[in-house]
């Protein structure tokens, strides 16, 4: 009798908290929406907004940004006013299955669609030179990017340079989070990302972070957009970038190791997912003729948002340095 009434109670807790409907968008992720616009791929609804210099005809050439994981293209909302002004167009978009693009449930959610999509919108949006400024998940997207690059595979775009933030592009080096590797279990997974809630998150999330950690306002932001369209829903299926990062490991490495484009690094070393110095030895030894730009020892895996000032004044000085 017991164990049934226990039962009945987990069941309607279980059943509210699933039901429960994700937290509305503050008036800065409203606007950040608005502002944006929506191109469809492949009868997929994918977020994107592209920043022009205030002044018309300021800027040169075009960047396209490649959020990380679990996040969104608003973790780019603190350097895109710095960037505007330099470039003529600066591209930020939502992945598949985050932040105000399409979540399918249950769906196979890889590396390869996403670096499709990317490039699926700098042909909508008719850009034919780009520069790349990735981040985290986004690094491995841009990786795929160059091993087709490498390949020739690439038609009506040239990929100027590349520029990495803080991403787990090698296996030696990448130290997954618990929640992370929690998620990787096929129906463990599954069944806790449904319970993921705002006190799990910003515990976990915090962690990255050196010690310019984001604010109450600003960590509830992050949240809203994971929760927007029951993204945490979808946090096991989005995962399997990290099984990919061990099958296509040879393909995406090999391809940073022998690409002959301008590549850099810009790197936070307080970070526990990457952390100093094994990142960085690994690093110089594997693709010595890549720049590594190392931040404040302060500095953890976001750095765009820890730093925003020093991760666009590198870019920007990085991106000059590369012939036209």
């Amino acid at each position: 009798m017991v164990s049934t009434f226990v039962a009945l109670i987990l069941a309607i807790f279980i059943g509210i908290f699933i039901c429960y409907p994700p937290p509305p968008l503050t008036k800065n992720l409203e606007k950040w929406q608005n502002e944006g616009d929506y191109v469809i791929y492949e009868n997929k609804i994918i977020f994107y907004k592209v920043f022009s210099p205030d002044i018309p005809g300021k800027g040169e050439g075009s960047v396209l940004c490649l959020h990380g994981f679990p996040s969104s293209s608003y973790d780019w909302v603190k350097i895109v006013e710095d960037l505007k002004n330099n470039f003529k167009n600066v591209i930020v978009f939502d992945f598949l299955g985050f932040g105000f693009s399409e979540k399918p449930v249950s769906y196979n959610y890889t590396i390869t669609e996403q670096a499709d999509i990317s490039l699926y919108l700098l042909q909508h949006l008719q850009v034919h030179k780009v520069h790349l400024l990735s981040h985290d998940y986004g690094d491995t997207v841009a990786l795929e990017i160059l091993a087709r690059l490498k390949k020739n595979e690439i038609k009506g775009v040239t990929i100027k340079s590349l520029s990495m933030l803080n991403g787990g592009i090698f296996q030696d080096t990448h130290h997954p989070r618990f929640l992370q590797k929690v998620l990787l279990y096929p129906v463990l997974g599954r069944f806790l990302s449904k319970f993921v809630f705002y006190n799990i998150f910003s515990i976990g999330f915090s962690e990255v972070f050196g010690t310019n950690k984001p604010t109450a306002d600003e960590m509830w932001e992050f949240w809203v957009c994971l929760r927007y369209k029951d993204g945490t829903g979808v946090l096991a299926d989005v995962i399997n970038f990290l099984p990919e990062r061990k099958k296509y490991n040879e393909r995406w490495v090999g391809a940073l190791k022998s690409i002959d484009i301008p590549v850099q690094m810009i790197y936070g070393p307080a970070d526990p997912v990457n952390p100093s110095p094994q990142f960085n030895q690994v690093f110089k030894k594997l693709v010595p003729q890549h720049k590594l730009v190392e931040l404040d020892s302060k500095i953890g895996h976001y750095p765009q948002w820890e730093d925003p000032a020093r991760v666009a004044a590198e870019f920007i000085k990085f991106v000059q340095s590369v012939p036209n």
